[in-house]
């Protein structure tokens, strides 16, 4: 009897050593996030995203990320998606307009279902990436940065800001749909203004070399959505300095550039909203039923370096409620 309850304990540990082991095994298998880019730019986005997947309690261990950046070339991001579907991640952060468009495209065709977060996209229910806002319905949800949507007010800021502009040059993408929809509004908030805009397509040869050589006194920039623009960053700064033009982008890092402002959500706060999709979809909720958010803030920054040599009149009420930064000073980006 006693050699029968001897080898039931014995059983009985081993079973229970297997089963811990198993359980052990499984707590230290981690997540495969996978991460779509098209350009190093969106690696601010990342930043924000881990952090804030940091914060939220995740370590490195729960999360192994799968990164794939494009630099800025289009049939390489096709390739890198393909790769990207090939390894099969848990889930797929994606870092902007053209990525997500991509990435749903590919993923239609071969009838993929993985669930992906949007980190900062401008009109996802326009670019039928979600049925609605509250209710996204299917695999996507995210951030919607509502930077087609703020065009025109950046048309209006910007005009306020200098009131002696007579003449705003806006640099759009014909090729990305949200550059396309951000013109719309800005032609509608420029009749309203009664401002002057002059279409700048970066698609063609002509947009800059035109800029270059037609630009004028009183004339400003205004800059729309798209990769390509912001691949130009540093020649657009380098025209406005050099023909003392006031300009309007769109994200802090391009006034810490110097362009003279900026108006919308910074990417690195993008990344870090986006964490929370993250989690709660790694919990078990259904992306489809996560309500997309608008930006957590608008930031407007005006870059002090660049007001300050323009040798223009600012209107004092503006500069007022602007973030002044001084990039020559910070030694780094401000969030």
């Amino acid at each position: 009897m006693k050699t029968k309850w001897y080898f039931f304990f014995l059983t009985t540990i081993a079973v229970s050593a297997v089963i811990y082991a198993l359980l052990g095994i499984q707590d230290e298998e981690s997540v495969e996030i996978g991460v779509l880019m098209i350009g190093e730019n969106r690696y601010e986005k990342f930043d924000g995203l881990k952090a804030g997947l940091e914060d939220l309690g995740y370590s490195n261990k729960e999360i192994q990320y799968i990164v794939k950046n494009a630099n800025n070339e289009e049939v390489l991001l096709d390739t890198q998606i393909d790769e990207l579907l090939g390894s099969k991640p848990d889930l797929i952060v994606t870092l902007g307009g053209i990525e997500t468009q991509r990435l749903k495209g590919k993923m239609d065709a071969r009838k993929i279902k993985i669930p992906v977060v949007f980190a900062g996209l401008a009109a996802p229910k326009e670019l039928g990436l979600i049925k609605d806002y509250k209710a996204p319905g299917g695999l996507y949800t995210g951030i919607n940065n509502y930077h087609a949507s703020i065009s025109g007010k950046r048309l209006e800021m910007l005009t306020s800001l200098v009131p002696d502009i007579e003449k705003v040059h806006v640099i759009y993408d014909s090729k990305i749909d949200v550059s396309e929809l951000s013109l719309k509004e800005t032609k509608a908030s420029a009749k309203t203004l009664g401002v002057s805009v002059f279409p700048c397509d970066v698609g063609t040869k002509e947009c800059m070399d035109t800029l270059w050589k037609s630009i004028k006194k009183k004339d400003a920039i205004l800059v729309l959505p798209s990769f390509r623009i912001e691949t130009l960053t540093d020649e657009l700064v380098k025209l406005t300095q050099e023909k003392k033009i006031p300009s309007m982008g769109l994200y802090d890092f391009e006034a810490e550039k110097g362009l003279l402002a900026s108006y919308g959500a910074s990417f690195y706060s993008q990344g870090y909203q986006a964490s929370r999709f993250v989690s709660l979809i790694l919990q078990g909720n259904n992306p489809g039923d996560l309500p997309v958010e608008l930006p957590d803030g608008i930031r407007f920054v005006i870059n002090q370096q660049t007001k300050d040599s323009l040798g223009v009149t600012y209107n004092e009420d503006l500069l007022y409620i602007a973030d002044l930064i001084h990039p020559e000073v910070q030694g780094g980006r401000k969030r």
